[in-house]
């Protein structure tokens, strides 16, 4: 019995013994599968990579995707990366009998950027982007399409080639991000922001050519503009110019003058090549000042046919204005006092249009209705607007009922303030008063005097009376 436990017992350790072996021999298998899944993966990182940079892009959000890789099977070395992509350019390329690789040699020649950028569009649609950084590296031969995305820009599509060097070596690939700003800009040609009615103002609108995908169902692209406190002149003087080439002749300008308004159509700047895509568009064009409020309010908008998604922009313009206050003894205002208005060493007053009491609005000199003369109201004052900036000078020409004519000028000036930096932007705004002397007492009607002229009336009345009658009496006695 004891013989037969001592063996039972030397069987369990045997065994545990071969177990102990066994995981011994598994953890070295595994500890070498790891060595060479290390070395494999040390070896894949040493293998050819190259890089893709983009330039002018240092704001924008990248992202990329494959769209053409190597393959010595085909007659170019080159393939798509799958039916979508290979359908994409295709299409683009208007290649017979879904050859794929007449498509890939198009593509090598290279000489229609405008079908190149509608493949690059259509193939953008049938791959997964990812994020890039910039620059990327990359470990496989081929095309490559990079998008960028950044606030107040649109950008074209790229294509990114990474070639074969010498063996191993891949070449690196850089590519120009070419991005259209999304804005407009409204420039007034005047010196200060202040002008005057009648005055003929010069405004420029420009924008840039947007880029827009061929895939896309609206490639419209439209300039408007629309006004108040103006109307447009010299409309046939209006010019456009892209990339500093005048284009007026291609694209006429349709002028609305009951709405103030004016529109143009742009849209054939757009093509799927995007090859004007960033190029600066500049509308040029002349308005009257009209405003009755002192401002002028210019708005553009660029944009597709029913909106304004490439930006907007508004400019004001302003007018200057003057009130006199009139004031007689006691300081009480003074109605119906007038006024010449001349600006400072101008010899002509300055013409006006009633625009109620005690308000006027300058108007050139032809202008039917001008006048001259500008007339206080019930409570003394008298505004005169639509003025630039200098100093006013304010005659009276006719002085209220019992005041004699001051004489003496008042003077006003309208300027825009130091502080910004010589451009106005509000209405400019000044006030003058002038006071007038009451006219002198002259002698009452009643008193000695009126006794005494009495008198002597008296007098010389009975005087002649007696010479008729005595001239009569001699008469008779004859």
């Amino acid at each position: 019995m004891a013989d037969e436990g001592r063996k039972r017992k030397m069987q369990r350790k045997k065994g545990a013994n071969l177990m102990k072996n066994l995981f011994k021999k598994i953890g070295a298998l595994l500890v070498a599968a790891i060595m060479v899944l290390a070395m494999a993966s040390t070896a894949f990182a040493d293998g050819p990579t190259a890089t893709i940079t983009v330039n002018n892009a240092d704001k924008a959000t990248l992202t990329y995707a494959q769209v053409i890789r190597a393959d010595q099977t085909t007659r170019t070395g080159w393939a798509f990366v799958n039916d979508d992509v290979k359908n994409a350019y295709i299409e683009a390329y208007e290649v017979a009998d879904d050859d794929a690789q007449a498509a890939i040699e198009a593509l090598i020649a290279n000489k229609d950027a405008e079908k190149l950028g509608k493949a690059q569009a259509l193939a953008a649609g049938k791959v997964s982007f990812v994020k890039m950084s910039n620059p990327q590296t990359v470990s496989e031969a081929g095309v490559y399409l990079v998008k960028a995305t950044e606030v107040g820009y649109t950008y074209n599509i790229m294509s990114a080639y990474v070639g074969f060097g010498e063996a191993p070596n891949l070449t690196n690939a850089i590519v120009n991000a070419k991005k259209t700003p999304i804005q407009v800009n409204k420039k007034v040609i005047d010196t200060d922001n202040v002008t005057k009615t009648g005055d003929v103002l010069t405004y420029t609108v420009s924008t840039n050519v947007p880029y827009i995908n061929p895939t896309d169902t609206d490639k419209s692209f439209w300039a408007y503009d629309e006004l108040t406190g103006a109307e447009y002149v010299n409309t046939d003087q209006a010019t456009i110019t892209l990339n500093g080439a005048d284009v007026t002749k291609s694209y006429p300008i349709s002028f609305d003058s009951v709405n103030n308004k004016f529109s143009v159509n742009l849209s054939t700047m757009i093509n799927d090549a995007n090859s004007h895509a960033g190029e600066p568009v500049v509308i040029t064009y002349q308005v009257k000042v009209t405003s009755e409020n002192d401002t002028i309010t210019n708005t553009a908008t660029a944009g597709h046919e029913d909106g304004n998604e490439y930006g907007s922009k508004e400019s004001k313009t302003y007018e200057g204005n003057i009130t006199l206050t009139k004031y007689g003894e006691n300081n009480v205002t003074l109605a119906n006092a007038g006024f010449e208005v001349r600006k400072d060493g101008a010899a002509d007053a300055l013409t006006f249009v009633k625009l109620s009491n005690g308000a006027y609005k300058y108007v050139p000199a032809d202008t039917k209705g001008a006048m001259t003369e500008v007339v206080t109201d019930a409570n003394g004052k008298v505004k005169v607007q639509g003025l630039d900036v200098g100093t006013y000078k304010f005659k009276e020409v006719t002085a209220p009922q019992g005041y004699s004519v001051n004489t003496n000028d008042v003077s006003a000036t309208l300027e825009v303030a130091e502080d910004d930096n010589g451009i106005a932007s509000d209405v400019l705004t000044q006030t003058t008063s002038m006071n007038d002397t009451k006219l002198g007492s002259l002698p009452s009607t009643g008193g000695m005097g009126t006794y005494l002229f009495t008198i002597i009336g008296v007098v010389v009345m009975a005087g002649a009376a007696g010479a008729f009658f005595m001239s009569r009496r001699r008469g008779s006695e004859e």
